[in-house]
C-alpha cells in the first residue's frame, strides 16, 4: 500500500510539473526549451518541429524513466529469502509494442520534418523583395535593387541603395514585415555565414557562390546578426542589426536613402576594394 502511494504521489508531482510547464509565459517557456520562437514564418514552423522533437523526447524520458521506477520500487526484493517473480521469457506483444513505437516516433517526426524543410527551402515569389548580402573581411553590405522592393516600388526609378558597414559602424538591414524577402549572399574573400538569431537560420556566404533562402517576417523590431563562421582576425567585428518595419515606414526609408545618395552625387556605393 506504501508503495502504491508513493508511485501516485510521484505520477501526481510529474504531471503537475508538465501542466505548469505548459502555462508558463512565453519568456520563462523559452528559458525552459532553450529556444526563441523566432519572427518569421519559417521560423515559427522550424520551433513548433522543435518543440515537437522536445515533446517526445520528454515522453519518451519520463515514460522509461518511470517504468524503470516503477520496476525497482514495485518488485524490490524485500526479504533476503523472498522468491524471485514470475520470470517472463519472450512476449510477442511486448516486443510488438517496444518495435511499434519507435517505428511510429521516426515516422511522424521524418514526415514533419520534411514538411518544414520544404518550406524553409523553398524559392522565392516573383513579387518578392531581393536583398543582396556580400560578405567580406570584415564586414557586410546590403544592396537594394530599385526596380525589385518587393510588393512595390516607392521610387520610379533605376538603380541601387547600397549600404555598407565598417568596423566602427554596423550596417542595418530594413526589410518590410508580412512581405516574402529573398537574401542573395555573395562573398568577395573568405567564406562567412549570414545568422540572425531570430530567423533560426544560418547560411554560408561561400565566394564563387551564389546561396539564396526566403524569409516572411511576422514581426516587426530590431534584431542581431553577426557572421558565424570564423573568417579572420576581426571575425568578432563582423555584426549588423535586422530592423523589420512596416511596409509605409520601408517605403520612407528607401526615399530617405535614395535622397541621401543623390545629395552625394550617385546612386551606388563604391566597391568593397576601395572602402576597406
Amino acid at each position: 500500500m506504501r508503495n502504491h502511494r508513493a508511485l501516485r504521489a510521484f505520477g501526481g508531482v510529474l504531471a503537475a510539473a508538465l501542466v505548469a510547464l505548459a502555462f508558463l509565459p512565453s519568456d520563462v517557456a523559452f528559458a525552459q526549451v532553450g529556444q526563441p520562437g523566432g519572427v518569421t514564418e519559417e521560423a515559427q514552423s522550424m520551433h513548433r518541429l522543435y518543440l515537437v522533437v522536445l515533446g517526445m523526447a520528454f515522453a519518451v524520458f519520463f515514460g522509461v524513466v518511470g517504468a524503470l521506477l516503477f520496476a525497482v520500487i514495485r518488485f524490490r526484493r524485500r526479504r533476503a529469502d523472498e522468491p524471485l517473480p514470475p520470470q517472463i521469457h519472450g512476449s510477442t506483444k511486448i516486443e510488438i509494442i517496444w518495435v511499434a513505437i519507435p517505428v511510429i516516433i521516426v515516422l511522424t517526426l521524418f514526415t514533419y520534418s520534411a514538411v518544414v524543410l520544404a518550406k524553409v527551402d523553398r524559392k522565392a515569389d516573383p513579387d518578392a523583395l531581393t536583398v543582396h548580402v556580400q560578405g567580406f573581411q570584415f564586414q557586410w553590405r546590403f544592396t537594394y535593387d530599385l526596380r525589385d522592393l518587393g510588393t512595390r516600388s516607392p521610387v520610379d526609378q533605376e538603380g541601387t541603395i547600397s549600404i555598407l558597414g565598417t568596423p566602427s559602424n554596423e550596417p542595418e538591414l530594413v526589410i518590410p514585415v508580412g512581405e516574402p524577402v529573398e537574401f542573395v549572399l555573395e562573398s568577395s574573400d573568405v567564406i562567412h555565414s549570414f545568422y540572425v538569431r531570430d530567423f533560426l537560420y544560418k547560411l554560408d556566404v561561400i565566394p564563387g557562390l551564389e546561396n539564396r533562402f526566403v524569409v516572411k517576417p511576422v514581426k516587426t523590431g530590431v534584431f542581431r546578426g553577426q557572421c558565424a563562421e570564423l573568417c579572420g582576425v576581426d571575425h568578432a567585428l563582423m555584426r549588423f542589426t535586422v530592423r523589420i518595419v512596416t511596409r509605409d515606414e520601408f517605403d520612407a526609408w528607401v526615399q530617405e536613402q535614395v535622397a541621401a545618395q543623390a545629395q552625394q552625387g550617385g546612386n551606388a556605393a563604391p566597391a568593397v576594394k576601395d572602402v576597406r
